[in-house]
């Protein structure tokens, strides 16, 4: 049934792309029509980046995890196609990965600066720009596809759903745990910049959507 719904706003984004094409030329050419076959294409392939399954679909490990990971950019993803629709779609969706990265960066989790490493003895440090901001231990629900963060400093205890998006890991929250977790990160730094409230960053539809960032070796 996942499968026939996503083929269904797909083709609902080509009827709207073919459209728009006719109400503005009046006439299709054969250029036109590769350029909005293209569209179409892109169209479809933001609808599926932004949907949770596919980023779950490969299998993960503890032994996965180990190694030094460093943070890349903020990811957006949805847990149904119809709390996609419901939230705005990916146009939605890249504006809230723009907006956290600001605000992650006012709390000092920068791109290349900002880094998780993962021990194969189940321990691990999150450090920024050389400043470690907590460890601990880690564990891995496989079946659930959760990883569970234990860190000496209670408020940074994280629980997110974990997922590749290519060779590149990824963290995911519930949106008011993400803000909660790196509120207290900014407060451990002494940076008075908080993050705001979910509504403030992520919308009103923030419900089904997991929002957190990407880590690259």
């Amino acid at each position: 049934m996942m499968k026939i719904s996503i083929k269904a706003t797909i083709f609902a984004t080509i009827l709207t792309l073919s459209g728009c094409t006719t109400l503005g030329t009046g006439t299709t050419t054969g250029t036109t029509g590769s350029s909005a076959g293209t569209d179409i294409v892109s169209a479809g392939a933001a609808i599926l980046e932004n949907l949770l399954g596919g980023l779950l679909s490969n299998t993960l490990t503890e032994q996965s995890f180990v190694g030094t990971w460093t943070y890349q950019e903020p990811q957006v993803r949805f847990e149904s196609e119809n709390l996609l629709t419901k939230a705005g779609g990916a146009v939605v969706a890249q504006s809230i990965e723009k907006k956290l990265d600001k605000y992650l960066s006012k709390v000092g989790i920068t791109k290349g600066a900002t880094t998780y490493t993962f021990n194969s003895d189940k321990t691990f440090t999150i450090s920024t720009k050389g400043r470690t901001i907590s460890s601990g231990t880690y564990s891995y629900d496989r079946t659930n596809k959760i990883l569970n963060l234990n860190g000496s400093l209670g408020i940074l205890n994280q629980k997110c759903t974990v997922g590749l998006d290519g060779t590149n890991l990824c963290l995911l929250y519930d949106a008011d745990k993400l803000l909660t977790v790196f509120n207290g990160v900014g407060q451990l730094l002494g940076k008075n910049s908080t993050l705001g409230t979910v509504a403030s960053v992520f919308g009103e539809n923030y419900d089904g959507m997991k929002v957190g960032f990407s880590l690259s070796k």
